[in-house]
C-alpha cells in the first residue's frame, strides 16, 4: 500500500513501506516516476539531507518539490 508522504503545490510522493519503493508525481498525475533499489535509496538520502537543514527558511516544501522535479 502506497502511503502519501509529501504533497506540495506542484509535486508529491508516496512511499511503499513493504518494498521501500517511491512513487513521485505531479499534482495532476500527468507525469510520474517509480523509484526502486538504489534510486529510491538516493532519493531518501536527499530527503533526509533536506530535513537536516537549519530552520525555518530552508525547510520549505520548495526544496523537496525541486528534488522531485529533477526525477520527473
Amino acid at each position: 500500500m502506497m502511503l502519501p508522504i509529501f504533497c506540495g503545490n506542484n509535486y508529491g510522493y508516496l512511499y511503499e513501506a513493504e518494498t521501500s519503493h517511491i512513487l513521485l508525481h505531479d499534482n495532476e498525475f500527468k507525469s510520474h516516476a517509480y523509484l526502486q533499489g538504489d534510486d529510491a535509496k538516493i532519493f531518501q538520502s536527499e530527503i533526509e539531507r533536506i530535513d537536516r537543514l537549519p530552520d525555518p527558511e530552508n525547510k520549505t516544501g520548495l526544496l523537496i518539490e525541486n528534488l522531485i522535479s529533477f526525477y520527473l
